[in-house]
């Protein structure tokens, strides 16, 4: 097995997925819009975007969060994705909106801004910056709802939902995009995740 790496939101999930797993995963690091542009890269992704994990036998497999759950259930030992019916899906319906109404938001901006994405997609600054103004809302949304006490997103517990909420911190920090200062609730939670070893991965 090799998972095709770059430094790339959708590719950290899946580094912080793997390390919260305690598995190892061979990786081979490529260059974004470089490498992942090549006829032998679009061989294995077509849409030229990573990560890619290719199986022993051959298989491939993209998409970041088909990724996870792919190990999820290779590597049941620590299930980050629920253990039984009710459990999965508390976990994707928070996974879901963190991912809608956080990551998204974060990401529509940057794919707006970065002259990474210029070839990729005709880029609307207005849009951008719109998504920048609403990610406030956003996050005072969250801090409602952790206003219970809970410790994690989904609950007590650990799971794939808060590794949607790192992968979005981790865009955070670079934009200047943090929680405001009176969402106690979101900070709490986000100074925990920093502290846990999968945020270096």
């Amino acid at each position: 097995m090799k998972l095709y790496d770059a430094q790339a939101a959708n590719a950290k999930r899946v580094r912080i997925f793997i390390s919260e797993k305690g598995i190892e995963i061979p990786r081979e690091v490529i260059e974004l819009g470089k490498d992942t542009r090549t006829p032998e890269f679009r061989r294995l992704n077509s849409l030229g975007e990573v990560p890619v994990l290719e199986l022993d036998d051959g298989q491939i497999i993209t998409e970041s969060m088909a990724i996870c759950r792919y190990l999820d259930l290779a590597y049941p030992e620590t299930p980050l994705m629920g253990r039984d019916a009710a459990e999965q899906g508390h976990i994707e319906m928070w996974s879901q909106r963190i991912y809608s109404q956080i990551f998204m938001t974060i990401g529509l901006m940057v794919r707006h801004q970065l002259p990474l994405f210029a070839e990729v997609l005709e880029q609307v600054p207005d849009f951008a910056e719109a998504q920048r103004k609403v990610m406030p809302e956003k996050w005072n949304w969250l801090n409602e709802e952790m206003a219970d006490g809970r410790q994690f997103i989904a609950g007590d517990t650990f799971s794939f939902a808060d590794v949607q909420g790192m992968t979005a911190l981790t865009i955070t920090d670079i934009f200047d995009l943090s929680a405001p200062d009176d969402c106690k609730h979101v900070a709490k939670w986000a100074t925990a995740m920093r502290e846990r070893s999968s945020w270096t991965a």
